[in-house]
């Protein structure tokens, strides 16, 4: 080989050369103007043209009133022959690390997913896309939430597959992916002046989620959180030991559609408290949980509910200088089939069965039904209750109502249906030596009154099982389902024992 040859190999190299680190400056002087245009602000940029990479060091991003701090960003893997025939952005990979964002939601401008051509108005499509791998690492999380609360997580951890975006915006969800693994540690968010939920970690993997020690818990004690309420409300305490969530299944046709195979609830202690002694009763209607259901903005398909190991207390403090009346159900079960609010779906009715133990000693079986898509709201709930002790009546009559009641209630059945307006329904009762004591309120019995309503309670030792017929009772649309099913029941035992 002679001189020449290698002289023109020698050029053609170094032309090579220049001509890639010409485009490395140039394209770094490009990306870098084109960043500080879109007030980035960074130590150091970097980019490799021949692989279409990008990084960024000690990055900081302001938008509106929320702020982005990135100890690394790095885009790689740019693949310009799919831009030059498709208008694709294709990359191979994603990383960011120790990216912290903090500030508020309050004042967030509103943003364009589409361009819209002045000339004919038609609107044009933004270029897709895609990126093979995102790994979002060490995100801390520190900002105010619309609602002037604040939202807290020490760190969050993301891996997507195939990741691709479609900015259209035609759907509901404008993305896809094939794989996805989020871990959230220590989330804490306020969502009232009395109220905030917390757990310390959340596992998401493709279609699964773990949550381990949820919270939701109160911020004022039970004396002063009825003061920073306007209306009457409970405040509530949950501790759920462990949730999982299993094969999460999200589409989108006319509208957001979720399916999950199973929910399993474990170890949960679920605490309502309520003041009524401070503000008026609630005035807004509370719909039954088949309307709730039915007029949900998405389509949802839950299989099947599993709670175990667990606890609900309800308290209510209705009269000054009572003790507040409580309900403890405990050693708590309950399965749940066929949350679907689908109107074409083949089974209708959604079945509820519960287990628990009555204030710990009495056993207690529920079986509710209803079909979420009755407009109507037709229910039917039946149940049985062992061996109740008036110890264990007078915990929460006694309180609330200054009534005291003495004697054992062997047996209860009931058998209630109900819509949304009225309940009837069979009471069958077996009790014995019951007697009622109306108390003043300094706790004292007023003989003469409870003396004359003792003359009509019946005794079922003479008489047997005591069955009775209820009719018409009437919803208050304010309270729950369960306040219906009590006054139900409560009208039940009127009949019983009067």
């Amino acid at each position: 080989m002679n001189k020449k040859l290698y002289v023109k190999i020698a050029i053609i190299f170094v032309s090579i050369i220049l001509l890639y680190k010409v485009a490395d400056i140039y394209g770094t002087n490009k990306i870098d103007s084109f960043l500080k245009s879109k007030n980035f602000a960074y130590k150091e940029v970097s980019v490799n043209f021949l692989w279409g990479n990008l990084s960024l060091k000690d990055v900081n991003y302001q938008k509106d009133s929320l702020y982005f701090k990135a100890d690394n960003i790095a885009l790689e893997g740019f693949s310009y022959l799919k831009y030059f025939q498709n208008k694709e952005f294709i990359f191979s990979d994603l990383e960011t690390d120790q990216l912290k964002i903090s500030g508020n939601f309050l004042h967030q401008s509103k943003t364009k997913d589409t361009i819209y051509d002045d000339k004919n108005t038609k609107t044009k499509n933004l270029p897709k896309i895609k990126i093979k791998e995102i790994d979002l690492n060490n995100i801390e999380i520190d900002v105010l939430k619309k609602d002037k609360f604040p939202l807290t997580v020490k760190n969050v951890a993301i891996e997507i597959d195939d990741f691709e975006l479609d900015t259209i915006l035609k759907n509901s969800i404008p993305f896809k992916y094939s794989a996805i693994k989020t871990s959230i540690i220590g989330f804490e968010s306020q969502f009232s002046k009395v109220q905030k939920i917390q757990f310390k970690k959340l596992l998401f993997e493709t279609d699964e989620i773990t949550v381990d020690s949820l919270e939701i818990v109160p911020l004022k004690s039970r004396d002063e959180y009825i003061y920073h309420l306007k209306k009457e409300k409970e405040l509530l305490t949950l501790v759920a030991k462990e949730i999982k969530v299993d094969n999460i299944q999200l589409a989108q046709n006319e509208k957001m559609s979720f399916s999950i195979d199973n929910i399993l609830l474990d170890g949960v202690f679920f605490n309502l408290y309520l003041d009524a002694t401070h503000l008026k009763e609630r005035t807004k209607i509370k719909n039954l949980y088949s309307k709730s259901l039915r007029e949900l903005p998405f389509d949802i398909d839950v299989k099947n509910i599993d709670i175990i190991n667990s606890e609900i207390v309800y308290e209510e403090y209705t009269k000054k200088g009572n003790d507040s009346g409580i309900l403890v159900f405990d050693d708590l079960k309950a399965q749940i089939k066929n949350i679907n609010n689908k109107i074409n779906k083949i089974e209708k009715i959604t079945t509820v069965n519960i287990q628990s133990k009555f204030m710990e000693t009495s056993a207690l079986n529920i079986t509710w039904t209803f079909d979420i898509n009755n407009k109507n709201d037709d229910f039917r709930i039946t149940g049985s209750l062992m061996n109740v002790s008036s110890k264990n009546m007078s915990a929460f009559i006694q309180p609330t109502t200054n009534v005291k009641v003495k004697g054992q209630i062997n047996k209860m059945y009931f058998d209630f249906e109900g819509n949304n307006n009225f309940s009837n329904g069979k009471m069958e009762m077996d009790f014995k030596n019951f007697d009622i004591q109306i108390l003043d309120d300094k706790k004292k019995k007023k003989t003469i009154i409870s003396w004359v309503v003792n003359l009509f309670v019946k005794d079922s030792s003479k008489n047997g099982m005591v069955k009775v017929d209820v009719k018409e009772v009437e919803r208050n649309k304010t309270k729950s389902f369960w306040n219906y099913l009590w006054i139900s029941i409560e009208s039940g035992l009127q009949k019983s024992l009067l």
